[in-house]
């Protein structure tokens, strides 16, 4: 999943708006939320992003769902089961209702995943790539089969949320009708998402009467949500944040571990590449690779940068399903590195752009800086993300900064997504876009994918893990730790995802 920041000034919905309120003990029927993301669409299945899907989640909900480690849960399946190694057969709760009111039931399941697997603009598309047929076995049971066997589906249908039969992109725009615990109660873009509790909602009564999710928010304006009252919940890796929480007894810091990797990125695939001084592509020998991994200092990374970051060891964070704890952190070794370089043939490094995304301008200085010490001459090209992911997309850069979440809690997602050789259906490689390719590593990524014993998978992704070390198709240098202010009155954990659900909030007992 990548994680975009999408900003929009227009109005697509707007009903009677109450902002957050100024009290010094708020009521335990409202929650105010502080975030820095947006929400730019209300289509469940429009966007792959943290916003869309943090915000959405409250309206609609999948067949299962994971909780705040990653593990699967029941949602709107009670329970299912495998007959076969490519066949899975979900059976629905009975007692759960679309905000319509009327029933769930097995054609609202298959209506959504067709329309998926049908409508290559949908983002959230890529959760159901290997479904291969759907279908109604009666009104409450649903078989789905896949084109291999899959033993992460259903980390994966964890981001498919069901919507109605026949519900088109226009009548999700203009109407929210999901199953999940609150309903849409005022929606103005930019600024604010109100939700309010559902009364007939299936599963536990959230605590909440009424949600307001303050949308966009600068570290400034995050910091002051908190110290003035408004907002009991606060998303923000900010200095000025922490600050205000330390005035004050009333709040509490909470520091967890961030989903999304940082990592540098290159062409493996041309002989030539556009952006460098070399006649001849240096990113697809290993041995530079191998050079600028250990001319990369992630402490200092760490130390010198503002948010709160964690140096990185591999492709996924350490409560990543696959993460190696055998694989050790690289530490640089500047002398090796230029050793290395001169093996490759290059013992005056050589000149490069870096594409950087415009919110990793920071981390950019830094990779720049460490790797001037080598001899690799770095000029930063900083982009807003449409543009950088569309000179990604074309394939259009030679050397990139960039950050990949693994949402499913499941390496295989990165592996199928990052590392897997691109397939021209878009089922894998979306987004390796270095073109990196290598098919001992393709074979073991399918194969694990079928392996149905989670310690024995977990064993197998382990050694992907390892082997991907050594050949670095990409630099993993850290990954962020997300940062929240709370009000003491306010009973919450953060999640591994950095999801803020509020319906796994409640008011804290005295």
């Amino acid at each position: 999943m990548r994680q975009k920041w999408r900003i929009c000034g227009d109005v697509l919905l707007l009903v009677a708006l109450v902002s957050c309120r100024r009290t010094p003990t708020p009521a335990p029927e409202h929650l105010s939320i502080s975030v820095p993301y947006e929400l730019d669409s209300l289509d469940p299945h429009a966007r792959n992003t943290i916003s869309n899907f943090a915000v959405l989640s409250h309206f609609y909900e999948p067949l299962v769902r994971t909780d705040a480690r990653l593990k699967v849960q029941p949602c709107l399946a009670r329970t299912w089961e495998t007959p076969d190694p490519v066949t899975w057969i979900f059976h629905l709760e009975p007692t759960a209702r679309f905000h319509s009111g009327r029933p769930i039931r097995a054609r609202d399941v298959v209506s959504t995943i067709e329309r998926l697997r049908e409508n290559p603009r949908l983002e959230m598309r890529a959760y159901t790539v290997y479904i291969s047929d759907v279908a109604e076995i009666d009104p409450l049971r649903v078989r789905i089969r896949t084109t291999r066997p899959l033993a992460a589906l259903l980390n994966r249908l964890n981001f498919v949320r069901i919507i109605p039969e026949g519900a088109t992109q226009k009548d999700l725009e203009a109407r929210v009708d999901g199953t999940g615990p609150y309903r849409l109660a005022a929606y103005k873009r930019g600024e604010v998402v109100r939700m309010e509790r559902f009364d007939r909602y299936w599963g536990n009564r959230v605590a909440f009467d009424h949600v307001d999710f303050s949308l966009n928010r600068s570290p400034e304006q995050a910091a002051d949500d908190l110290a003035s009252g408004r907002c009991q919940l606060v998303q923000s890796a900010s200095r000025k944040l922490e600050e205000v929480i330390n005035r004050s007894d009333r709040y509490e810091l909470l520091v967890h571990g961030g989903l999304f990797m940082k990592y540098l990125a290159y062409d493996v695939a041309r002989d030539v590449t556009p952006y460098c001084s070399e006649s001849r592509n240096p990113f697809k020998q290993v041995l530079v690779r191998q050079a600028i991994n250990m001319a990369i200092d992630r402490q200092e990374i760490a130390s010198r940068l503002s948010p709160h970051t964690v140096p990185a060891s591999q492709l996924v964070p350490h409560f990543v399903f696959g993460f190696n704890p055998n694989v050790a952190q690289t530490s640089p070794d500047l002398h090796k590195a230029k050793d290395l370089l001169r093996q490759a043939g290059f013992p005056d490094g050589f000149a490069v752009t870096l594409h950087v995304r415009q919110i990793l301008g920071e981390t950019g200085d830094l990779v720049a800086e460490q790797l001037a010490r080598v001899g690799i001459r770095v000029e930063q090209r900083i982009l807003p993300d449409h543009d950088f992911f569309e000179a990604l997309d074309r394939r259009d850069a030679s050397f990139y900064l960039t950050r990949l979440g693994c949402p499913t809690g499941e390496a295989s997602f990165v592996l199928d997504s990052a590392i897997h050789t691109p397939d021209p259906t878009g089922s894998t490689g979306a987004d390796n876009w270095g073109g990196y390719s290598n098919p001992e590593i393709d074979r073991a990524i399918e194969e694990s994918a079928g392996v149905t014993d989670a310690g024995k998978r977990l064993s197998v992704l382990q050694r992907i893990m390892g082997s991907l070390m050594e050949e670095l198709p990409w630099i993993p240098l850290y990954s962020d730790q997300e940062v929240y202010g709370i009000d003491r009155s306010i009973a919450w954990q953060p999640r591994y995802d950095s999801y803020i659900f509020a319906m796994e909030a409640s008011p804290r007992r005295k």
